[in-house]
């Protein structure tokens, strides 16, 4: 091991140790981050790339950049460097850490002590037998103990969030030769999940590791660094596979969540596919709110940082369908507060305010468009390939009535993930407002499908719904209408669109009720009918599916104004 230590300013940076000290004060920093500073101390004068970080820090683990810019802010925290003139950012390169770097000479530091006389000795020796010194040796004794354990639990802290292994899946098949399919399905959804924003996957090479083994996941997530695992396995009969998957704690290894898909041998290669993309959906959502339980109840004084923050909210759209009320969106707000450049912040509050103007639930369009374009500019610019960043483009683009620009974007944002359900909803809201039912259908249908438990297939109901609208399919509009209402009575838009449908059928007394409920939301902007003003274009099909829906809501008792 390295005996290094290096001074920057008032810092001591002892790689021996793997700590960093103000004076005789120790610094707190992750061992993630420790590395990266030692990384650029040695490294210090010269551009750092952020390959090159990224292979040097987590060289067995597939990370975003977000984890390497979490450490770059904890070490700027750590040394005090707010006007970021030791750590220099290089855009879009990789950072060069600026500050004077001075190697010390430790040999000063190891010098043996002189020989002591026999005198010195006999009296020493007199000395420690009494009882003042052997309570000061035990004193001793103890600090050291805490000091090793205090060392101990630096390396042992809390890992990354949304930090995972999958391992491979076992194969419970009688013939050893069907093992192919477990592995290739857990190689393929490592991928898939080193996609996601804010996701650190231990990479297949590391997971194949484990193939054929007990694995003790406490242990596993101490030694890897990683706060959840992916199990699953492979089962084969002669006409069919079915396939068992698990999210476990690694810290209590219990079940968070699990999903299990059959599917015959002949479909199998077409099914492979989505199989995958299906289990990267619906693990992101399990991540994140797997996150947020995490952090309720450690026990701890709250203190969240920005991503802590912007998670919770995110975590409060889930929730409610995508509508987390007000409260939910301060947590955004205040995540950017603390850092302006949270891409995932950042997207909430632009999908937050886009959204409310194509629902028509804005208390002000142009003041709702102007700082949602201004919130996707920003995230653009933090991340041009972060794939919901190109979804939220796609909800304003909507409310600027840039329908086909609209669709492009929700098109990008699916070939950059093709397991994020987000895309399939902002495709078939452009197709709604298109008036193109069967469109709204098939991208409903796949969004229902590849995450049939997502916290927002309200909406994906409630554009089932719309579809059978247009198509003058009433009665199978209210069976998808009525549930998207059960699943998320919170939403404006839904309980409009049931009350319109309940009216067109002829059900008045339920219409009504279902009115007042739509009233009393408190988050319900459009009161009268004139409020439902948002025409994408001029499109003859949508003035008919239109004018048909407001007659719904006026026969219903809404007013004209």
């Amino acid at each position: 091991m390295s005996t290094d230590r290096y001074q920057v300013g008032e810092f001591t940076l002892d790689v021996s140790l793997a700590c960093l000290r103000r004076g005789v004060t120790e610094v707190p920093l992750r061992p993630k981050s420790f590395a990266l500073l030692r990384h650029l101390v040695t490294n210090a004068g010269r551009l750092v790339t952020k390959d090159e970080l990224l292979s040097a820090i987590w060289p067995t683990v597939i990370v975003t950049e977000d984890s390497l810019t979490r450490c770059i802010s904890e070490v700027r925290a750590a040394l005090g460097d707010t006007g970021q003139k030791m750590i220099k950012t290089v855009s879009k390169r990789g950072y060069v850490f600026a500050e004077p770097v001075k190697k010390l000479d430790n040999d000063r530091d190891t010098q043996p002590p002189a020989a002591e006389t026999p005198e010195q000795s006999s009296v020493g020796q007199r000395r420690w037998r009494t009882p003042h010194f052997l309570a000061v040796f035990g004193i001793l004794a103890l600090a050291v103990a805490i000091w090793y354990v205090a060392i101990g639990e630096r390396h042992a802290i809390d890992p990354p969030r949304l930090s995972l292994i999958v391992l491979p899946f076992a194969n419970l098949s009688a013939d050893p030769a069907q093992a192919y399919l477990g592995d290739v399905i857990a190689d393929e959804l490592t991928t898939a999940l080193s996609r996601l924003r804010g996701v650190t996957v231990i990479a297949a090479r590391t997971a194949f590791t484990f193939k054929d083994k007990q694995v003790d996941l406490k242990q596993l997530g101490v030694d890897l660094g990683v706060r959840y695992a992916l199990e699953g396995s492979v089962l084969r009969s002669d006409e069919s596979v079915r396939i068992n998957a698990r999210l476990a704690d690694t810290q209590t290894a219990t079940t968070l969540w699990s999903d299990r898909f059959d599917v015959s041998r002949a479909d199998l290669l077409r099914m492979q596919d989505e199989i995958v993309t299906r289990l990267a959906s619906a693990l992101h959502v399990e991540l994140v709110q797997a996150e947020i339980k995490r952090s309720a109840t450690t026990g701890a004084a709250p203190n969240f940082d920005a991503e802590d923050l912007a998670m919770r909210c995110q975590a409060a759209t889930y929730r409610l369908g995508g509508d987390a009320g007000t409260s939910g969106y301060e947590l955004c707000e205040r995540a950017l507060a603390i850092d302006s450049r949270n891409i995932r912040a950042l997207v909430e509050l632009a999908v937050h305010y886009g959204s409310r103007v194509s629902r028509a639930q804005s208390p002000d369009a142009a003041a709702d468009l102007e700082q949602a374009s201004a919130l996707v500019t920003r995230a653009l610019a933090v991340d041009s390939e972060y794939y919901a960043a190109h979804c939220a483009k796609a909800t304003v683009l909507e409310g600027q009535h840039r329908l086909p620009d609209a669709i492009a974007a929700a098109e990008r944002c699916l070939a950059l993930n093709p397991s994020y359900a987000g895309a399939y909803r902002s495709l078939a809201f452009s197709h709604f407002f298109l008036a193109e039912p069967e469109k709204m259908l098939r991208y409903a249908d796949r969004g229902i499908r590849l995450s049939p438990r997502d916290p927002e297939t309200s909406i994906f109901l409630l554009q089932k719904g719309w579809a059978y609208f247009m198509m003058g399919q009433d009665e199978e509009a209210l069976i998808w209408l009525r549930r998207a209402a059960a699943a998320s009575p919170e939403i404006p838009t839904i309980l409009a669109a049931l009350t319109s449908e309940l009216a067109l059928t002829g059900r008045d007394t339920e219409a009504s009720a279902m009115l007042a409920r739509y009233l009393a939301l408190k988050h319900t902007r459009s009161r009268t009918i004139a409020q439902w003003d948002y025409l994408p274009d001029n499109n003859p099909a949508f003035v008919r599916f239109d004018a048909r829906f407001k007659s719904g809501l006026r026969k219903a008792g809404m007013p004209e104004r």
